[in-house]
């Protein structure tokens, strides 16, 4: 099978020879422009054979669109700091304003989608990073996580207006992806766990404005929900409209032929993400790995951490993920 075989049938269910494999990893240096963006993609790329690609955009490439500001890193491990907030009074997230999303910082992660997809052709999938409207809004203010959670009991409709106007821009952005030729999107969320919102919070400012993005991306076949953290709250999200479902699968979360049996979708999991894996040992990481492989036995499932991973993540552990993915052969 070709990568693009693979992890179509593995989204689908269907038999592969075997089980498709990526990993993600910031190196903020590199994440400034399309092109150096593209440029890192494409060396992990050559270096580790992934089965499909998520460049990993900036952190604050959607806060950019309503006026935030960061100083630029000059190095791999270091985040960028930032220099002026979106909001400066939480209230005021009421009053952003709609945006052109055709310009500006969602547009040139786009490009450095498609000047990777110009390198590795059409064979490869490909997905573009949208985080969830409610996780920006705690990007766009200082001690934003605090601020929102206030916001949700103190002044609820300024949140929801604003939630509204950033969903309205990530729409646009989802369809963008899809109509540039991505292969999906990979929609992140840090809010949905149990210490920073109810199930009923849940169903208010996050999962209208996520299906939203969703839908508009929904012509595309790989579209994965991230749900960041401990102790999600994973069954509010079986119903949402993607092919493929990603969380860290530690305690107080579902297991990956729980979250399976869920949904009826498959996931992407398997591997530690950071911390963990910038400690690991190669012996360590293959039992972690052959261990989520003979849990999902080859249908189901994609292998991946359990979120990005860390910068200095060692060459022998990011091989090892290859070793073991393109070994594992299924008959």
């Amino acid at each position: 099978m070709n990568k693009r075989e693979r992890v179509m049938a593995a989204i689908k269910g269907a038999p592969v020879d075997r089980v498709p494999f990526s990993l993600w990893l910031h190196n903020f240096a590199q994440e400034h422009s399309a092109e150096a963006l593209a440029a890192e993609t494409l060396r992990l790329y050559a270096a580790y054979d992934w089965d499909f690609l998520k460049p990993q955009s900036r952190p604050y490439c959607f806060t950019e669109l309503w006026g935030q500001t960061f100083q630029r890193s000059y190095e791999k491990a270091t985040f960028p700091v930032v220099t002026h907030y979106a909001v400066q009074n939480a209230a005021d997230i009421g009053k952003l304003e709609d945006v052109d999303v055709t310009a500006g910082a969602l547009a040139e992660q786009i490009e450095a989608c498609q000047l990777v997809r110009a390198s590795v052709g059409k064979d490869v999938p490909i997905i573009g990073t949208i985080f969830s409207p409610i996780m920006t809004a705690m990007f766009m203010m200082d001690d934003g996580p605090a601020q929102v959670r206030r916001l949700m009991t103190e002044n609820p409709d300024a949140l929801e207006q604003g939630l509204a106007t950033i969903a309205r821009a990530f729409a646009q952005h989802s369809r963008a992806c899809v109509e540039a030729g991505l292969d999906g999107i990979f929609y992140a969320t840090t809010a949905a766990t149990k210490s920073q919102m109810s199930p009923e919070e849940f169903n208010r400012f996050q999962a209208p404005f996520d299906k939203q993005i969703l839908e508009a991306a929904s012509a595309a076949p790989f579209n994965i929900v991230h749900m960041c953290g401990d102790n999600i709250l994973a069954d509010s999200f079986v119903d949402y409209p993607v092919d493929v479902f990603s969380w860290a699968t530690t305690p107080g979360n579902p297991s990956l032929t729980e979250m399976h049996n869920k949904t009826g979708r498959a996931v992407l999991g398997g591997l530690p993400g950071k911390p963990a894996m910038g400690s690991i040992s190669v012996e360590a990481l293959r039992e972690h790995a052959k261990a989520s492989l003979a849990e999902m036995q080859g249908r189901y499932h994609l292998l991946g951490p359990d979120c990005s991973i860390n910068q200095d993540t060692s060459d022998d552990v990011m091989r090892a993920v290859t070793d073991i993915a393109q070994e594992a052969v299924l008959s």
